[in-house]
């Protein structure tokens, strides 16, 4: 089954993104920004899951899931992701993983805005740095991580 759709790009960019909407929230308490960080995490979790049980063939060695596009014209950088069935384990731990800290951060009150955003952030740069396949854009995930 093959699908031109972006997996990998989704799944990298949603946590940044949609963490980064934290900040437009009313401060109403810690528990807001707790529930929405959980939510975010088991929706990655679960879309991570769907996206490897049914558009990832198990038994191709060659990677998979593949995204080229043209990044940063200028210096001919391109947005390369990929992956193939060794990766697959360190990105379904990462989100297994991320999701148990969010649940064990869960006694964070000072400055909780920030906190789960740079959690959430965090969550991108490491499924960035396992999918990515460019030089330059895992030097940037590892950073962002």
């Amino acid at each position: 089954m093959t699908s031109y759709f972006p997996w990998l790009t989704i799944l990298l960019v949603l946590p940044i993104f949609v963490g980064s909407s934290i900040v437009f929230f009313p401060h109403r308490g810690n528990k807001v920004y707790r529930w929405y960080t959980l939510f975010i995490c088991i929706l990655e979790l679960l879309l991570m899951t769907y996206v490897f049980c049914y558009h990832f063939q198990l038994d191709d060695p060659l990677t998979q899931l593949k995204e080229d596009y043209k990044w940063i014209n200028l210096f001919n950088f391109h947005w390369r992701l990929g992956t193939n069935g060794f990766f697959i384990g360190p990105i379904l731990l990462t989100g297994f993983i991320t999701t148990l800290a969010t649940l064990v951060a869960w006694p964070v009150t000072r400055n909780p805005r920030f906190f789960y955003f740079l959690m959430l952030a965090m969550y991108s740069g490491q499924i960035g740095s396992f999918s990515s396949r460019d030089l330059f854009l895992f030097f940037i995930m590892w950073e962002l991580e």
